[in-house]
Formats: structure tokens, C-alpha cells, sequence
């Protein structure tokens, strides 16, 4: 299971990390023209949380979402 990964759009890095419950975060520092990428990927897929300005992904979308963050840029 993959528990943190870092992608890049444009320079700029989106963390995720994995929760105990299989559900995944989506994190990146404020980006508008990032944000207009991310957040098409995440919308559906998970929920918006505002206390950790992040994602959450179900579990059973984390490996779609991780696919698209991938083709939008790279993973390291």
C-alpha cells in the first residue's frame, strides 16, 4: 500500500497520503491554476475537507485519482 506520494503540475507539488481506512488525502499549496486541475480530479470521488484545506478520496476511487494526478504531471 502506498502511504505518502508526491506529484508535480506545472512545478508544483500535491501530497497525498493514505489513511488507515483505505481512504486517501489530496493535499497542495494555493495554486489557482493547480486547484483548476485537482479539483475536477477529486470532485465526486471524495469530499472537501475545510479544516485541512485537503481531499479525501473514498477508497474506492484512490487509484483513479492517483492515475489522473499522474498523467497531469509526475509522481515521485
Amino acid at each position: 500500500m502506498i502511504m505518502h506520494q508526491k506529484y508535480f503540475i506545472g512545478g508544483v507539488p500535491i501530497f497525498t497520503r493514505t489513511l488507515p481506512s483505505g481512504d486517501m488525502t489530496v493535499w497542495h499549496p494555493f495554486n489557482l491554476g493547480v486547484q483548476q486541475i485537482v479539483e475536477p480530479i477529486c470532485r465526486g470521488r471524495g469530499y472537501w475537507q475545510p479544516g485541512y484545506n485537503n481531499w479525501v478520496i473514498k477508497a474506492a476511487c484512490v487509484e483513479q485519482v492517483r492515475a489522473d494526478l499522474a498523467k497531469m504531471g509526475g509522481a515521485t
